[in-house]
């Protein structure tokens, strides 16, 4: 089994907690507005790094960065885009993504929401905002495991030290 660790819309925070979150991951997925470089160097000190920009990494650094990218986990393949919609009803560029990829996990962030979808075959990951408290929703951060039948998200909380699991999903592998 396979451990991906997830985030998104960190707005150039690193939250130490995600280093216990993320312990023994082998790859970490960053779904864009990461804010700060500094971000991705921290991450880095956990795990691989890959990211996407977001609608707010507008800065020198974050030219680099892809609006969408495709990484393969084992068998599955993984879309992470910053912006998807809904997973009943994405955008036209993701639309256009899932036909030509055909991926089975989507990660996506921007709405700082974390949510955690099985649809039509699909398993949408939005780990939610983990930057500074915005509004009323949950800081959080999201771990995938792969394994050779199923995929397996969960939800944890940022908030507190205890790293609470408030969501999970799953979803079997043909």
């Amino acid at each position: 089994m396979e451990r991906i660790g997830i985030v998104s819309d960190t707005h150039g925070l690193y939250d130490e907690k995600l280093a216990r979150l993320f312990e023994g991951v082998s790859l970490i997925l960053h779904a864009g507005d990461v804010g700060a470089s500094q971000v991705l160097t921290r991450l880095t000190e956990l795990a691989p790094v890959r990211a996407v920009a977001g609608n707010n990494d507008t800065d020198p650094w974050a030219k680099e960065l892809p609006a969408a990218r495709v990484e393969r986990v084992g068998k599955v393949a993984v879309l992470v885009i910053h912006e998807l919609g809904r997973p009943e009803e994405p955008n036209v560029k993701v639309q256009f993504l899932l036909q030509a990829e055909d991926p089975r996990v989507i990660v996506s962030g921007h709405s700082h929401k974390g949510e955690l979808v099985a649809h039509e075959g699909r398993l949408y990951v939005n780990p939610g905002g983990a930057g500074k408290k915005r509004f009323k929703l949950l800081r959080s951060a999201a771990v995938l495991e792969v394994g050779a039948k199923q995929l397996r998200a969960r939800l944890h909380s940022l908030e507190s030290d205890a790293l609470e699991q408030v969501a999970e999903a799953t979803l079997p592998l043909p």
